[in-house]
Order: structure tokens, then sequence, then C-alpha cells
């Protein structure tokens, strides 16, 4: 877990500033990624002062490693002494029950989360169309082109399509559920870090955040949709770990600011909600919290912080110039988010409730840390740390400012809730443990009997609550499978698909388009003067207008599908219209294939050039 939380919190970082600088320069492609990342890694795992004297760095290395493996070769080590590891039996148990965690977590949420899709209605929404259209604009080397908007979470999103080569449409629907699965895992190392309780809170706090929903305010019929704050906090909680114990990072002092400078960018190229009010006031109120010793790494990142600000500004104050827009209208138009409502109509109790219950259980475990620090002398900074902020952060709820969106705090506060239940429950653990020793020996069948309860309540005690919810229409969802059965059947730029204009931004980067309207009045004649020249090569170069893709696919709607509430509602004067012209072409001779079927849709494949389009075809 430390692997996982570590190297996202350096290395991610890195990864959203080296795409964000080659799209800026014009050369994002999946080949300068690896490249540059590549390079980085390497210097990061040599160190910038090795670099200096290269030839003593490896000398010294090579040396040591060459004489290490002749010692083990002299004195016969067996076989399966080249892939042991040396650990003792108790941290061995440990780290294999935090492997089975982060797994059987990990599952979870992202099985969880995947529930919902069938109450989505993000799928082909206006937001939805202008994120897949961002996504795909990053592959024209464009950020800050049209709308200055903070877009690291959808170019990692494209990088995230490039390297398992899935569509982007694909990409934006699997990133909520990815960056929800990761903030799970960051969660309980949070818990995990802070708190001697090793298991058991981490695990609630974590399954709390993944399976409770009805408790939790999060739009669940937008879970789908791809969340900045929280990938940006996917970032800033280990910040704000780090921040109260610099040890965990195991840096020096320039490593820790760079490290910390490189998260901020990366947080601001985000979510500018997350860097503007929620870090700044953890940095200040923690700050009273921490040790003497760490005061001055706690002085560190806020310079890093500092310098972050400074370098985005510059970066967005260049952007607002090249786009002739203020800056400070940039700003409130990121702080400000018109696609994010508190709409939470699962909840069993007011949101207004939950809220005054999480603060008085701050309030209760206030006076248990006291009594702690009084009999036992423990150390308990970070939970009262954590305990003020969330209280602060609630106070903020109730101040009215054109620059301050609840609806963005309130969507925040889903992550914190959990944090604070992870908190309260390892203090009550702790003073659990004067009384029963070594309660946490018993962690492994804990977390599995904690695991199961909160499985089966997040099953039954929820089902009343969920079942509430309105099913969304089925009809994105199955003019989004079509869609991935076509990219991954037919060669890009082979084929041209008939569609509603709502849908043609999922056509850029990868096919030809064509709208209902033009395919029902002027495609038969196309077809008809195409055909007839098709034998004389030079008409087509002097007629392009006349061209026909190697294959046409046309997407008809069920006319019983469709009705008033549907989003495709108005195109259901085209469907008989379709249908007529489709087999008109029959009738003319062309090979009309039923490529896509389903009770609400059907895909037909009108075959221009046979052989020509398929990607089977065209390679065996």
């Amino acid at each position: 877990m430390d692997f996982i939380v570590l190297n996202w919190f350096r290395y991610a970082a890195m990864l959203i500033i080296t795409l964000f600088v080659l799209v800026e320069v014009s050369a994002y492609n999946l080949f300068n990624c690896f490249f540059i990342f590549t390079l980085i890694l390497g210097i990061d795992m040599i160190g910038i002062e090795n670099l200096k004297t290269p030839r003593v760095y490896f000398r010294e290395h090579i040396k040591t490693g060459l004489l290490t493996f002749l010692r083990n070769v002299e004195n016969e080590k067996s076989f399966w002494f080249w892939f042991s590891v040396n650990r003792n039996k108790k941290k061995k148990d440990s780290n294999m029950l935090i492997l089975m965690i982060t797994i059987v977590l990990g599952i979870t949420t992202f099985l969880s989360r995947y529930y919902f899709i069938i109450y989505d209605n993000y799928s082909l929404s206006d937001a939805w169309i202008n994120d897949l259209n961002h996504l795909i604009q990053f592959d024209n080397q464009y950020w800050f082109t049209f709308e200055l908007n903070t877009d690291a979470e959808l170019i990692l999103a494209n990088f995230y399509g490039k390297i398992t080569d899935v569509s982007p449409t694909i990409a934006l629907q699997v990133i909520a559920i990815l960056e929800s699965t990761l903030l799970a895992i960051v969660i309980f190392w949070v818990i995990n870090k802070l708190t001697p309780s090793k298991f058991i809170a981490p695990s609630v706090a974590a399954l709390f955040f993944s399976l409770v929903y009805v408790l939790t305010p999060l739009n669940v019929y937008f879970l789908l949709k791809a969340n900045p704050t929280f990938m940006a906090l996917t970032f800033a909680l280990p910040a704000f770990v780090m921040y109260l114990n610099p040890n965990v990072l195991r840096a020096n002092k320039w490593n820790y600011f760079m490290a910390f400078m490189a998260v901020f960018i990366a947080i601001g190229l985000t979510d500018l909600f997350t860097l503007c009010v929620l870090i700044p006031p953890f940095l200040i109120i923690a700050f009273f919290f921490t040790k003497i010793k760490s005061k001055r790494h706690n002085l560190i990142a806020i310079g890093a912080y500092i310098m972050a600000l400074l370098s985005l500004g510059a970066v967005y104050q260049y952007a607002c110039y090249y786009q002739r827009i203020e800056l400070v209208d940039y700003l409130q138009t990121n702080l400000l988010s018109v696609s994010s409502y508190t709409y939470v109509p699962q909840l069993i109790v007011p949101y207004s409730e939950i809220i005054r219950i999480a603060q008085w259980s701050t309030v209760f475990g206030l006076v248990l840390v006291l009594l702690l620090v009084l009999i036992k002398k423990d150390n308990w900074r970070a939970t009262l740390a954590f305990y003020a902020y969330f209280n602060f952060l609630i106070a903020l709820t109730f101040v009215k400012s054109e620059w301050l969106d609840i609806d963005m705090l309130n969507n925040s506060l889903s992550v914190f809730i959990p944090i604070i239940i992870g908190l309260n429950l390892a203090v009550l653990m702790r003073i659990f443990n004067l009384i029963f020793e070594r309660f946490e020996k018993y962690s492994p069948l804990t977390v599995a009997v904690i695991y199961g309860l909160m499985l089966y309540a997040a099953v039954f005690y929820q089902q009343k609550g969920i079942n509430a919810l309105t099913v969304s229409d089925q009809t994105p969802k199955q003019i989004l499978n079509a869609y991935d059965k076509i990219s991954q059947t037919f060669f890009n730029h082979s084929y041209c698909v008939v569609n509603d204009p709502s849908a043609q931004v999922i056509s850029n980067n990868s096919h030809f388009f064509m709208n209902y309207d033009f395919f029902v009045k002027d495609y038969p004649s196309i077809d008809s003067i195409n055909t007839k020249n098709k034998k004389d090569p030079m008409f087509l170069v002097r007629n392009p207008e006349y061209s026909l893709a190697k294959s046409v696919l046309v997407f008809v709607l069920s006319a019983d599908c469709i009705d008033e509430k549907n989003v495709f509602a108005e195109n259901k004067q085209y469907q008989n219209l379709l249908i007529n012209n489709i087999k008109l072409l029959r009738r003319r001779g062309r090979t009309v294939n039923l490529f896509y079927k389903s009770r609400i849709l059907k895909v037909y494949e009108i075959v221009n050039e046979p052989r020509q389009s398929k990607i089977s075809d065209l390679i065996f």
C-alpha cells in the first residue's frame, strides 16, 4: 500500500505535469510520454547528485553488486535464495494482510461503483459530450484552446485509453470508478499512518466510503462522471499525512520541497477548488498541531505551495491573455461548477443531521483523545488536526460567497466523513485496548468479520433507499455498447457512422460521421452516382463529394422504445425513413448486414467495399 500511495503521490504528479507540457508544445503522443517519463524515473532512481559523477556511481554500484553475487555463488546458495526477501514473520504476515486488504478493497469499491451504472444519467448527457470532446482534443494538442478548464483528470483518462488500447468513451466511463477505487485505498492508508490502528479502523473508513451511500452526500445518478475533487484528493490526502509526519516521505529537504511543489501543481491542473479552498486551511490549521521538529518541513511545504501558486498563476495568466479573458473570470469559473449539485435522494436521514452527528462525534473524540493524552501520553496531534479541519470545512458551508461553491464543498465532505469515522474508531479502539490488551492481535479475523458485516449491511439495509431511485434510460448505454463493438471491429477512418448529431463528438479522430437528415435525403443519390462512376478512378478525385466510406453503419432505434422522456425522442420521425433507405439499398444490390442488435437498438452495416474495413479482414 505504501508502494501504491507513495508512488502515485510522486510519479502521477510528475506524469500530469509531463502530459501538460507535451500538449502545450504540441508533442503529446504515447512514445514521447514513455520516453520522457522513463528519463524522469531514471533520474529519480539514480539521483541528480549521482548524475554529476556517473562514472563513480556506476563503478561503485556495479562493483558492489558483482562482489555480492560472487560471494553468494561461492557460498552455494540455494535456487530459492535468489527469489527470497529477508523479513521477519510478523512483518511478513502484516504485509500479506495489507496486500489482501488492498486487493479486496479495490475490487469491492470498483464493483460497488459499477453497480450504479443502471442509475447513470451522465452517459451521452451534455456534460458527458463536453467532457468527451475535451478528452479527445488532447490528441489534437489542445489544452486551454476552446475553454479554460483544469482538465488534468481528463488527460489522465486519455492516457489511460492509450496504454490500455480502449476507446475514449470507455476511458471516460472508467476513470470515475478508478479514481474512487484509488481514493478508497488512500483513505485506508491515511488512517493506517495517522493512528495506532493499522487494520480495523482503516478498513471501516475505507469500506464506509466504498459501500455506504445512504449516509453519504454523493449524487448516485452521476457516480460515473469524472470527479476532479476526488482525483485531486488522491494527491492532497497523502500530502496532508506527509505534512503532519514528514518522515513518511523519507526524503531530504530539497526532495521534500520538489515533491510537494509537483503535487500542488498537479492538483492545480486537476481541480482549483481543492488547491485554493481545501488545501490552505489544512496547511494553516495543521501547522499548530505538528511537533516542533516538523515545523521546518511544514514551512518548506508552505513555500512549495506558494511557488506552485506562482507557477500556475503565470501559466493561467498567459492562457487567459491568449484567450482574451480576465484571470479573475477564469478563477471564478473553475471554483464554481455548474455540473456539480447536491442531490441525494437515497439518504435515510437528512443531510444536515448527518453533518451534525459527524460534528458531535469529533467533540466526543476530542474528549477521549484528551483522556488518552493524560493517561497514556499518546500522540494524537494528527487526529486533532483533522478534527479541527473538518469542523472548519463545515463552518465554510455557512459562508455566502460568489467564490465558494457549497455543492463542491459537500462533495468533498463525502471523503472527509469516512476519515472522521476512521479516526473516531481508532480512538475508541485505543480506549478498548486499555481494557483488553492485544485486541489488535486478532485484527485479521476482525477485519474479515467487519468486511462481511459491512457488505451484508450495504446489500440489505440500503436496499430500500437505493430501490427508490429511478432506473435511468438504457438507450445511451446501448449506443455506447454499439460504439465500443464498432471500435473493436473496424479500422479507424475506414467507416462512417450515421447517427444523431449529439453523438458526432464520438467520431472525432476516429471515423467519419453522417447525420440522419443527410442520410435520408442525400445518401441514396450519392450512392447511385458513386456506383455508376466507381470504375473511373479520376471521377472521385475530381468530385470527392461523391466518395463513400468503405462501410457505413446506420444506428436505428426501435420506435416502440422511444418515448417522450427519451433523449432521442426527436429522432422518432426518422426511424421508418432509415429502414426504407436500407431496403432501397438492398434492392439496388448493396450488401447490408445487421451488425448489432438489442431490444432498443439495431446497427446496420452497408458494405461499399468488401473486406476493406474490418480489422480482421485487413490483417488476416
